[in-house]
């Protein structure tokens, strides 16, 4: 809640912006670290695995799957 004012004075009234997916992703992003002795490594890893499952999903169609 601490960046809340600065983000008011540089980018607007919150009603013209939201940062909601940003924060989302960045809690995502926490929830997936497993490795502490190679935090990077482990986060680029599992990006990389989400980026060709979505590519999987987009390319066959497979969202009522999935």
């Amino acid at each position: 809640l601490l960046h809340i004012p600065d983000d008011i004075l540089w980018c607007g009234p919150s009603s013209s912006t939201w940062t909601f997916y940003g924060e989302r992703f960045c809690g995502h992003l926490q929830n997936q670290l497993g490795s502490r002795s190679a935090p990077y490594a482990n986060l680029a890893n599992r990006l990389i695995y989400s980026a060709y499952l979505t590519q999987i999903v987009c390319r066959y169609d497979l969202a009522a799957e999935l």
